[in-house]
């Protein structure tokens, strides 16, 4: 298994033929290709980069097999050109551990077995003045790192949200001195096992209920929506140690931008082709509906394997998820329960036969494997098409339900109006429209409040009647 993150270093060299000619998309697909366990993944990985060279920004590869797991990080800008900077360390047995667009890995310690690193690490860290053995450990974040992105917790945010979700126990602290804080620790003991049901939800999170809250208002409008268009300030910049920038939105966990998300599981106690398998979901993880993939399937469908971010299609498995996506944030504190209520049917659905499917994929494995590979592979291709099927016709409902910014009730074929909530009408100035006649006298009233209440005045004039109540 293999996840990625791109990281910010101090220095990102363009490729260059003969001295700089990896980049870890390419290397991950190496390692994958070639390797067994995550162990060989990183020794290979750190073998390219040592001979081979490495290019562009930092990154952040995590190897994983039925048995263990590692994190590699790894940037170029050797004094020599050539190279490049790779350390890794292993993800202690029962711990969980988070990257998010930001190097993790902290002191390296020579005589640490989980940790592996290249050997020209603490010369060159010497030589180009990021490092003294005077400083104590070599530590790789601050030493080749730069920082988050973009803001201040654009990174850092994520990892205390997880960790807080997953650990709460801990009582870490949403807010830190700085990027290189130690507040969180490299990876942490859940308070309680996590199941895939929780896994899925991790990635859903929009920080709901904190103080980075992105359905809160009023940005998040009338309907709760946890997606911004982005700022100004809120590109992939490289944050600058002494730059203070106008402003920023809190990036969450499911972000609009997201193409596809994946929960990558392995158990020892099945074959490979059973027991591994991609639970994928395409668009943003909060609108997604995870399937399962298993390890040992002959093919995927063709609505998978095909399509374009520029070519709308509804037969490319993106674009159904995606129209759901942008869809529900017309009103998405109305359209995301239906939703979460198609993911539990669906997920919840796979989740029950699983253990069933994976029996009798057994079975099979031991009197003829590819008669088990073709048997997951019917099952994957009809469970991940009847996703794809299920999320058009939810899109479909929620299309004629919410058209209009009404309630239409396909059922009943009624229509109702759901209306803003009091607040952002309060917020927005409904009580100084044009309720009477003079409204240029309505509008030089302070402070008149919304109260959604109707009043017959039945002698005087309306306007001094609301000078006298304000509040109504």
């Amino acid at each position: 298994m293999s996840g990625e993150c791109t990281d910010f270093a101090k220095i990102h060299p363009d490729p260059e033929i003969g001295t700089r000619i990896f980049y870890s998309s390419e290397l991950s697909n190496i390692a994958m290709e070639r390797c067994k366990t995550a162990r060989e993944a990183v020794n290979l990985t750190g073998q390219l980069i040592d001979d081979y060279g490495y290019y562009g920004t930092g990154e952040t590869l995590i190897y994983g097999d039925p048995e263990e797991v590692w994190v590699m990080e790894m940037c170029g800008g050797t004094p020599s050109g050539k190279g490049g900077y790779w350390v890794a360390q292993k993800v202690p047995d029962g711990q969980f551990f988070v990257a998010a667009n930001q190097f993790r890995i902290r002191e390296i310690d020579p005589e640490n077995p989980d940790q592996v690193y290249c050997k020209n690490l603490f010369t060159d860290a010497e030589a180009m003045k990021w490092w003294a053995p005077a400083d104590g450990p070599l530590d790789w974040t601050v030493a080749f790192g730069a920082g988050e992105y973009s803001h201040p917790y654009y990174s850092l945010g994520r990892v205390w949200r997880i960790f807080d979700r997953v650990a709460p126990s801990l009582n870490l602290s949403p807010y830190v001195e700085g990027p290189f804080t130690k507040k969180y620790p490299f990876s942490v003991v859940p308070d309680e096992p996590i199941n895939l049901t929780e896994a899925f939800d991790l990635y859903r999170d929009h920080y709901e209920g904190t103080v980075f809250d992105q359905t809160a208002s009023p940005a998040g409008g009338p309907f709760g929506n946890p997606y911004r268009f982005w700022g100004p300030f809120d590109k992939h910049d490289r944050l600058y140690p002494d730059e203070l920038k106008p402003g920023a939105w809190a990036r969450p966990i499911s972000t609009d931008a997201c193409g596809y998300s994946y929960v990558a599981q392995a158990r020892s106690s099945l074959p490979d082709p059973i027991g591994c398998v991609c639970w994928l979901g395409m668009s943003s993880p909060s609108e997604t509906c995870y399937a399962p993939f298993y390890a040992g399937i002959l093919g995927i469908p063709a609505a998978y394997q095909n399509g374009s971010h520029w070519d709308f299609d509804m037969n490319v498995a993106f674009w159904p998820f995606e129209m759901v996506e942008n869809w529900a944030r017309l009103m998405y504190s109305e359209m995301i329960p239906s939703i979460k209520a198609e993911q539990t049917r669906l997920e919840g659905a796979a989740l029950s036969r699983q253990s069933e499917v994976e029996a009798q994929a057994l079975d099979l494995y031991e009197k003829n494997e590819t008669a088990a590979r073709l048997f997951l592979t019917n099952y994957t291709d009809s469970t991940s098409m009847e996703n794809l099927k299920s999320w058009t016709e939810l899109l479909e409902r929620l299309i004629v339900t919410y058209r209009n910014g009404q309630y239409n009730d396909i059922e009943n074929k009624t229509v109702s109006n759901i209306g803003y909530p009091d607040w952002w009408l309060e917020d927005n100035g409904y009580q100084y429209g044009p309720r009477v006649y003079d409204v240029e006298s309505l509008q030089e009233i302070p402070d008149v409040h919304y109260v959604g209440e109707t009043v017959n005045v039945t002698s005087g004039d309306m306007i001094e009647y609301i000078r006298e109540n304000q509040s109504g």
